[in-house]
């Protein structure tokens, strides 16, 4: 794999048919190698083929890389994206986790998603059918979304199915986030949706950080890779939060 990954530094794009001829395998094991390539979050799959990630970084060493963690958030979208039915208005927020929904998105769906990430819009555009809409406003150069009260007002517009938001830390006595910012649009978002659902990757499991935000009435499921701390699994219970145990 690692010749599939230097020669994609230097060409950008693979066709199935460049991988097969490449490496000297099959047509069956040239696939293989790209869903474990892809899974790895190594490359993006393209309709006939892969790309790199992201043309203006390096692609590390698939042998030297320790790819747990990408492994675990590409494991967590692709569930997560089980959960949007055809039809359901989605949102998608700002996060590493969610930013990989879209490449697990099935072909057939075109539903209408919107976001505030820059790079989920841009993904949604490279990976799926489904038409995407960025909400407007200031752009935050580091977060690379968008912030003020232009997109809080934007989403009065929006009655969302489902909105799915990645987490900063969780315990038993809530969900917490980052930034000041996030109180009010996270908030928002909760408002407007029928259904929200956190995805949270091990490193977040009974993390606290600055800011507080949803209480466990507040949200619908959790999908998770790790074992729950028995406190935190009794909090969720009492308020039936439905826990989608994703397996790793």
């Amino acid at each position: 794999m690692n010749l599939i990954l230097s020669t994609l530094k230097k060409e950008k794009s693979l066709s199935l048919k460049k991988i097969m001829s490449l490496t000297n395998v099959s047509r069956d094991t040239a696939r293989r190698d790209i869903v474990t390539l892809t899974e790895n979050n190594l490359v993006r799959r393209t309709y006939g083929g892969i790309a790199q990630l992201d043309s203006f970084k390096e692609l590390d060493s698939f042998l030297t890389r320790s790819s747990h963690k990408s492994r675990e958030k590409f494991l967590l979208a692709k569930e997560a994206s089980k959960l949007i039915a055809e039809d359901d208005l989605v949102y998608l927020d700002v996060s590493t986790t969610v930013s990989l929904v879209p490449q697990n998105l099935p072909e057939h769906l075109n539903n209408l998603i919107v976001t505030n990430s820059i790079d989920i819009a841009n993904q949604l555009l490279t990976y799926s059918n489904c038409h995407c809409r960025l909400l407007g406003g200031n752009l935050d150069k580091k977060k690379r979304c968008v912030v003020g009260t232009k997109p809080l007002r934007e989403l009065d517009d929006y009655l969302i199915d489902l909105a799915v938001i990645g987490v900063v830390g969780i315990d038993e006595k809530g969900v917490y986030y980052a930034y000041e910012e996030d109180i009010e649009m996270k908030r928002k978002i909760r408002l407007q949706s029928k259904k929200i659902a956190l995805l949270v990757d091990s490193t977040k499991i009974g993390e606290a950080h600055k800011f507080r935000v949803f209480n466990f009435d507040e949200i619908d499921a959790i999908l998770v890779t790790a074992e729950l701390p028995g406190s935190l699994l009794r909090r969720m219970k009492e308020h039936h939060v439905e826990i989608i145990q994703v397996a790793n």
